[in-house]
């Protein structure tokens, strides 16, 4: 099998980039480097960063983005861009390496905040080479967050903690190997969700057969929307499965990411929201598209 993993970062992100990167050089020593592209971008466009009106220079990011790529010697097939314009958040960079590397089986969505055990790579790489499904989404499992209708891919020992327990955990401690490891199928019964539960970055493993199907919309801009509109599309034309590796946990990291040191010095202009409209907006239009 052969995978893509899929990054983007923003110049405050750059010190949580460097902390990922250095867990999947770990996660790296377990699996044939042969078969993974690593494929980072950081995000440096004007549009992101008044750099006029910030202390830190664009090229202090730039010569960290190189002094990371140049550590990075665990990974064979690199590609480490940076980008002025073209992608300005996880979405479009998503879009990307899904075009340009037609080539592999499967790309894996990784945020710059999770926090994830060092053999979730050969974890994934070994269930990923015995699924009979032609299309399938593989999955680690979390803690529980923000509501119940997560549950389906909550790990048996945090089901009964407290909603939101993700902000205040401490992700070091609960990520990791929590039992037998095993493989299930996802299905999640909330009203008026899709059969499928997943977030973009958390380790998600998609087979390429399913983005050539549904694709990363080219409407959706840059941020925001792209996993709903994957499992609501995959309802619709009732294709794929997903499946989970149970016991197998990964963590958000809300309680140890510190980036003042950076956010205090730069100029940022947050477009989330912006980005997020855009998407949001184009929805119901791609859907429909699909058939």
């Amino acid at each position: 099998m052969k995978y893509c993993i899929s990054i983007f970062a923003l110049p405050h992100e750059i010190d949580d980039l460097e902390l990922t990167l250095h867990q999947l050089g770990k996660a790296f020593q377990y699996v044939d480097s042969d078969n993974f592209i690593l494929d980072v971008t950081l995000g440096v466009s004007p549009n992101l960063v008044l750099w006029n009106n910030s202390e830190l220079s664009v090229d202090y990011f730039k010569d960290k983005f190189i002094i990371l790529q140049n550590r990075c010697w665990w990974a064979k097939n690199k590609f480490f861009r940076l980008s002025e314009d073209a992608v300005q958040g996880c979405v479009s960079k998503r879009r990307q390496t899904w075009l340009d590397h037609k080539d592999v089986d499967y790309h894996i969505w990784l945020d710059t905040d999770i926090i994830f055990d060092e053999r979730t790579l050969t974890y994934i790489d070994n269930i990923a080479g015995q699924l009979k499904h032609p299309s399938p989404i593989i999955t680690p499992e979390i803690v529980k967050v923000w509501d119940n209708s997560w549950d389906c891919l909550v790990n048996e020992k945090f089901l009964n903690e407290p909603t939101d327990y993700q902000k205040n955990n401490n992700p070091f401690v609960d990520c990791g190997i929590k039992g037998d490891i095993s493989v299930e199928t996802v299905v999640c019964n909330w009203p008026n969700h899709p059969t499928m539960k997943f977030a973009g970055g958390w380790f998600t493993c998609i087979h390429r057969s399913i983005l050539d199907k549904i694709t990363v919309p080219e409407s959706f801009g840059h941020y925001g929307m792209e996993d709903t509109f994957l499992m609501w599309a995959c309802e619709k034309l009732k294709f794929g499965q997903q499946y989970k590796i149970k016991n197998l946990v990964i963590c958000e990291n809300y309680k140890f990411r510190f980036n003042q040191h950076i956010t205090n010095r730069l100029a940022s202009i947050s477009r989330k929201d912006e980005f997020l409209k855009i998407a949001q907006s184009n929805f119901p239009i791609e859907l429909e598209k699909l058939v």
